[in-house]
């Protein structure tokens, strides 16, 4: 079916909205309010408008979005649909808007891409809201700074519009504003001299040309439906082990790369994996050996589970013991940068039974060994993964202080040192000058220049001094309440209100990529630590949390923290902590 050609007068638009009533405070008006004022031209004529529009084509997307009252997402405007965006893994870094359906683009899963597609002019707007209040919020763009604005989109790949289609009048009125903020356009068709664009020929051109300016990006066809799916039949199931005799173990020792079996396949089952690389050290090997067991749950035939006594599974049918030692080493390199591993299948019961000391030994050892460390000893690391979309999204990581986002001290740690990321690296300390906030002149260097600048100072347990920036991937909110004198946090999970009427991602939108006094993104093994805000008196000072984060980290005990459940409003949160003591 041939598409409808558009004519565009922007004196039809004007008439269309002659008579309109706008607040330029309504919150609907993202691109009134942050790019373009066009409300105080409805009281225009539709030739002053004619004459305005052509000297300022962004005076089309003003008129537009006031036309329709377009919202983020098609008339969504809450926090947490735009925030969820950049919670995903990989994060949102770029907006791409087709102005025209695209079918084709089914046939491809383009993770960190948000696409939208538009069967008429209108649907721009959306993509234009998404935009603003992208790089308004996570790169601390000031709005109706036009300059600032187009220097950010030339910088980043923040946005793009794709042209499939021979454009109408309309769409190159659209593409003309578009450009007007640099917004790069990418077209199969012709667009002639008036526009500046990169010609692409289908989609893989255009997932491939966006790969080479983003390229954390990997976009990929989807199998069609039946394409290596597996089938519905029962797998048959072995399984060996599960005895008082049998165990695994990852290990920080020396060894001979490689793989070594003893015995075959019957009753008992144990493993060891000897790790010889210098900078695992007894307690980092908890965490690879979690992550062994992780990456084998989703292998087709392959499983190490360790409810009650370590079992070794096989799935489909029986494998020699020598290929088994050989992928459960295969997958320990491919997953980790390690020169030495030794991999120890040992499936002799009397070997077994005279190894399960020294192996039980080994685990106490460890368990004493991460309840010992502590931040003053233990490296330091820094995770930028969140400066994909946000100019302050990194986290600076000690053991008691692990990032917002929920990843432990020791995973990210291991992706520092045994992975090729780039987004997570040591830090030097350099020199403690503030033991009680925790502030480390190494960590405000690097953070100086992480953040361009703009942050000259972390404390790594302070609230309301210099705390760390937020990141849209925090767990958690802490914030503190200065009627109370007292810390209140919010939890992602939790979809009501704090007492004093905040929510976590309305307050979110507040405060993300920013490092604001008395406010903290904090995961939950932050607030199990017992390190956790020693500046600002810790769990101590906490005085409400949703009941579902209290229960989940088993804080019943602490009857002086408010939930919902007790307190729903300032109010009735002052008269319950004065029954319990509290000055306020």
């Amino acid at each position: 079916m041939a598409r409808m050609h558009r004519t565009f007068s922007i004196k039809r638009l004007s008439r269309a909205l002659q008579g309109f009533s706008v607040s330029a405070g309504d919150p609907n008006l993202i691109v009134n309010s942050m790019l373009c004022d066009t409300t105080r031209l409805l009281s225009k004529s539709p030739e002053e408008i004619e004459a305005a529009y052509s000297s300022n084509p962004l005076i089309l997307l003003g008129l537009m979005e006031i036309s329709n009252f377009a919202s983020l997402f098609g008339g969504q405007t809450d926090w947490a649909h735009f925030f969820q965006l950049f919670r995903r893994n990989p994060p949102v870094t770029t907006f791409v808007h087709f102005l025209t359906p695209e079918p084709d683009l089914e046939g491809y899963s383009y993770p960190g891409l948000y696409v939208s597609q538009a069967a008429e002019p209108a649907q721009v707007i959306p993509f234009v809201q998404n935009v603003l209040r992208y790089v308004h919020h996570l790169h601390l763009w000031e709005e109706r700074d036009l300059f600032s604005l187009v220097s950010l989109l030339r910088k980043r790949l923040i946005a793009a519009v794709v042209v499939t289609e021979e454009p109408d009048d309309f769409d190159f009125n659209l593409l003309r504003a578009l450009h007007h903020l640099n917004i790069p356009i990418f077209s199969r068709v012709p667009l002639g001299p008036m526009f500046n664009y990169n010609q692409i020929s289908g989609l893989d051109d255009l997932f491939a040309k966006i790969h080479r300016l983003c390229p954390t990006f990997n976009a990929r066809k989807v199998k069609s439906p039946g394409d290596g799916e597996p089938s519905n039949a029962p797998t048959e199931r072995f399984e060996f082990g599960g005895g008082y005799s049998s165990f695994g173990v990852v290990r920080a020792m020396g060894g001979i790369d490689g793989v070594e079996v003893r015995g075959k396949l019957e009753d008992e089952a144990g493993l060891i994996v000897d790790l010889g690389d210098a900078d695992v050290d007894i307690t980092l090997t908890a965490h690879i050996e979690d992550e062994l067991y992780r990456m084998l749950s989703r292998h087709p035939w392959l499983r190490l589970e360790s409810g009650g006594y370590f079992k070794l599974v096989l799935l489909g049918r029986l494998r020699e013991p020598e290929e088994i030692g050989r992928e459960i080493y295969r997958r320990l390199k491919e997953r980790f940068a390690l020169t030495l591993v030794s991999v120890k299948l040992i499936l002799d019961s009397l070997r077994l039974q005279s190894l399960k000391a020294s192996v039980a030994a080994y685990k106490e050892e460890r368990r004493q060994a991460l309840e010992k460390r502590g931040d003053f000893d233990a490296p330091l690391f820094a995770c930028t993964f969140c400066q994909r979309y946000s100019k302050n999204g990194f986290c600076m990581v000690s053991v008691h202080h692990p990032p917002q986002c929920g990843l432990s001290y020791d995973a990210l740690r291991a992706q520092a040192l045994f992975t090729g990321s780039l987004e997570q690296f040591s830090i030097k300390r350099g020199e403690l000058t503030d033991k009680r906030s925790v502030l480390y002149s190494g960590v405000s260097k690097f953070a100086r220049i992480l953040s361009e600048g703009t942050i000259t100072k972390i404390n790594l347990q302070s609230l309301r001094d210099s705390p760390p920036p937020v990141t849209a991937y925090a767990q958690n909110l802490a914030y503190y309440n200065d009627r109370l004198d007292g810390i209140i946090i919010l939890s992602s999970d939790y979809d009501g209100y704090s007492p004093d009427r905040k929510t976590f991602f309305g307050f979110l939108g507040e405060v993300a990529g920013r490092q604001i006094p008395g406010v903290m993104g904090i995961s939950d093994d932050y607030l199990r630590s017992r390190e956790f805000l020693t500046a600002e008196g810790g769990l101590k000072r906490v005085v409400w949390m949703p009941s579902v984060l209290k229960e989940r980290l088993g804080l019943q005990k602490f009857t002086y923290i408010a939930t919902e459940r007790e307190c729903t409003n300032i109010m009735s949160l002052g008269s319950f902590l004065k029954e319990r003591g509290f000055s306020i």
